[in-house]
């Protein structure tokens, strides 16, 4: 049950989402890195975490047709893209589902992935404040790289 509220809360949110990306103006590149000319810039985090979960458990996100990234707690990972039209996935499991985004060239984009039971999720960062907590957490060493490991 726990399980269906949380998937029902992801679809509705997700659906709630009336602005389109490129119209909330976000400032994915001042005073951080910018994606080579022509590419799109992706980072995929997960917030620091207890330590049980670090030992236990990694979280996969992935672009549609792409390998997917797996993240423990306080890790990120960048890739870039070819602009246009590409699908991410939103949760995983025997229900895996995906979400359309759209990459423009020279810009960011940052999710967030997480697990609720056992289940992966990622969202796109549509938050300004949150973006930027992400920027200075990547450049001062919070986050980790994944491929670190």
């Amino acid at each position: 049950m726990k399980f269906l509220i949380i998937l029902m809360s992801i679809i509705l949110f997700t659906g709630c989402t009336v602005t389109p990306y490129k119209e909330l103006n976000l400032d994915t590149t001042s005073n951080f890195k910018s994606p080579k000319a022509g590419k799109a810039g992706v980072y995929v985090y997960q917030w620091k975490t207890i330590l049980l979960r670090k030992v236990l458990l990694d979280v996969d996100f992935e672009i549609k047709g792409y390998p997917e990234i797996s993240l423990n707690t306080a890790e990120y990972g960048y890739f870039e893209l070819e602009p246009g039209d590409y699908e991410y996935k939103i949760s995983g499991g025997p229900f895996t589902q995906y979400a359309p985004v759209k990459f423009e060239a020279n810009e960011n984009y940052f999710f967030r992935a997480f697990s609720i039971s056992f289940t992966d999720y990622s969202s796109l960062i549509r938050d300004q404040f949150e973006i930027d907590m992400a920027k200075k957490d990547i450049q001062n060493g919070f986050y980790e790289e994944y491929s670190v490991d």
